[in-house]
């Protein structure tokens, strides 16, 4: 198994507690020939002793274990998300669904192989995990849709290149991955559609500026690939609009992040965390609409490789790494924006 041991470099590191072990109840039950482990954290179980509260953040049901490097997409009004990097610093296959009516965490079907870096992403009500890395930091190709009905991972055609550390966006009803970085580590600028009509992959215009750890946000169907870095951090936009195959460049952000999260809220890009070299707490949005950004309140707890996520018009910041380079929490913290 792939590990490296970490050292911290200096920077700005986490403002949040180191956690501490987490109380859960483990529920199993038997579906047929599969079963779905619950995993009943109580709401009172925090991850970390309570963070200092911030205007519009509270604390949400901690993570069943300690993540960081991995995605969160959201189903029919649950929380997904799959992989990563453990406690341990071990790559993982495990899954998780958020039931956000029931405010707990379950464990479902595990992925078919470890992954750290892998993008989620949903599409015609098909959660899809795209590419990522395992056994290093060389991108992978595969394509897996998640069958909620059979609680199973299913492989799709592969990508055209394997990638990990990219993002990934629904538009017009395809997927659209940009960036990341390739099986033998070169950065990778072409983009990638995948259309699950026909189980296949075209090319779109290359990425003006090829990066990896990036975050993206979709909307009105333009794609938006925000931050990362290739060395240095970036705080570059860039928009793709899918119907004409174009790219244009868009306002910068206020500050140079690679390894953050986004999420779409009201038409607005979300953007949280990051690392450079040390780890933020930063939350910045951006407005299309204006091609604008406003500073919004930053996390209680700054970390990067986390999983955001937007359900009934609260972001969902969760897991990540609290210090630059390996490290894990499972925190989970909740913005609800004043508007």
């Amino acid at each position: 198994m792939y590990r490296r041991v970490f050292r911290p470099r200096s920077g700005n590191v986490c403002k949040g507690r180191r956690p501490r072990s987490t109380n859960m109840l483990k529920i199993r039950l038997t579906l047929g020939a599969s079963y779905v482990a619950l995993l009943a954290c109580k709401s009172g179980d925090a991850s970390t002793e309570p963070p200092n509260q911030q205007a519009g953040w509270t604390v949400g049901v901690a993570l069943p274990e300690r993540l960081q490097e991995m995605h969160a997409a959201v189903l029919k009004g649950d929380i997904y998300l799959a992989g990563g990097f453990d406690s341990s610093a071990a790559e993982s296959r495990r899954a998780y669904r958020f039931v956000v009516a029931q405010n707990r965490w379950e464990r479902i079907a595990d992925l078919p192989e470890p992954r750290h870096h892998m993008p989620l992403a949903v599409l015609n009500d098909t959660l899809y995990g795209v590419g990522g890395y395992m056994g290093g930091f060389g991108g992978r190709a595969n394509l897996w849709l998640y069958r909620a009905d059979l609680n199973s991972w299913e492989a799709r055609a592969p990508l055209p290149t394997g990638r990990g550390a990219s993002a990934v966006g629904a538009v017009l009803g395809r997927l659209v991955v940009v960036g990341g970085v390739g099986p033998d580590r070169p950065r990778v600028d072409s983009v990638a559609i995948y259309d699950p009509a026909t189980n296949s992959w075209r090319q779109g215009a290359p990425i003006p500026t090829p990066r990896d750890h990036l975050a993206a946000g979709v909307v009105n169907e333009i794609l938006y690939a925000i931050a990362g870095r290739n060395g240095p951090n970036y705080d570059v936009v860039e928009a793709y609009d899918l119907t004409s195959n174009r790219w244009t460049t868009r306002a910068r952000m206020p500050s140079q992040r690679g390894g953050l999260g986004a999420a779409v809220l009201n038409g607005r890009i979300h953007t949280l965390g990051g690392e450079n070299p040390g780890v933020f707490a930063n939350h910045e949005v951006y407005d299309p609409a204006r091609d604008a950004w406003t500073t919004e309140t930053a996390m209680p707890t700054a970390r990067h490789g986390l999983g955001v996520a937007v359900v009934g018009g609260k972001i969902y910041a969760i897991g990540g790494g609290p210090q630059a380079g390996f490290a894990q929490t499972n925190v989970v913290e909740i913005f609800e924006p004043n508007e």
